[in-house]
């Protein structure tokens, strides 16, 4: 009987390699990359606490095998790396190969943030139901930062664009299948620089402690000094 939870955070593109790395708007590639890694050490971070109970998988472009931080590598069995440009080869793979393991299955999107461990938690409780159900993390601007499931859909999930996951497309296409829907909000996915002043402006609130450590404000707040006249 299937009794634990898996979770993916699944890299929308390049997060460490710079040559890799799509450029941010009108950041330089250095800082594009460190704005794609902050995110992702943030994840990381909340994700940790999960290991006991959970399996934790983190799935990333092919090209930054070789540019991965320290903190990954005591993870190696928990690493899967894909081309972030063939979506459906990475969710065929883990269809294939994890999705049937677990109870339940949570896939959190590399340029999300706001997820606390409260928030991953209820995600998986919501899912805790014989029907089939889906929970999906809703952005202030109508974005998905996360999909979870306890019953894998090959029709709906493989028409997924995770590159510009639009949450009133994405229920559209779920509300087509029989499945329970829950909506958890106020999740942020960072795509511009409207959603960047939108980080800086969250991350000034006390509330926002809960899923970014003072360490991980300090590398934001690295980047935030460094295009000050951008938040005008």
């Amino acid at each position: 009987m299937k009794q634990y939870s898996s979770i993916y955070l699944i890299a929308i593109s390049p997060q460490f390699n710079r040559d890799a790395v799509p450029q941010f708007e009108s950041f330089s590639r250095n800082n594009s990359c460190h704005l794609y890694s902050a995110l992702t050490l943030n994840h990381k971070e909340i994700l940790t606490s999960y290991l006991n109970s959970n399996h934790i998988f983190y799935c990333f472009d092919e090209r930054d095998k070789e540019f991965l931080p320290v903190d990954f590598n005591e993870l190696q069995k928990d690493l899967i790396f894909f081309n972030t440009e063939n979506q459906s080869g990475i969710l065929r793979t883990l269809a294939d190969k994890h999705f049937g393991k677990s109870a339940k299955n949570l896939l959190i999107f590399s340029n999300s943030i706001g997820m606390s461990q409260a928030d991953i938690q209820r995600a998986l409780n919501l899912l805790s139901i014989d029907d089939e159900a889906v929970v999906i993390g809703r952005t202030n601007n109508n974005k998905a930062a996360f999909i979870g499931f306890n019953s894998f859909n090959h029709d709906l999930f493989f028409n997924i664009d995770w590159n510009n996951c639009n949450y009133d497309n994405l229920l559209a296409m779920v509300n087509k299948h029989e499945y329970f829907v829950h909506v958890l909000g106020n999740f942020m996915v960072i795509n511009n620089i409207d959603d960047f002043k939108n980080l800086y402006f969250e991350l000034s609130k006390k509330e926002s402690l809960s899923y970014c450590s003072p360490v991980m404000h300090e590398k934001f707040t690295n980047l935030f000094i460094e295009y000050k006249d951008l938040l005008k």
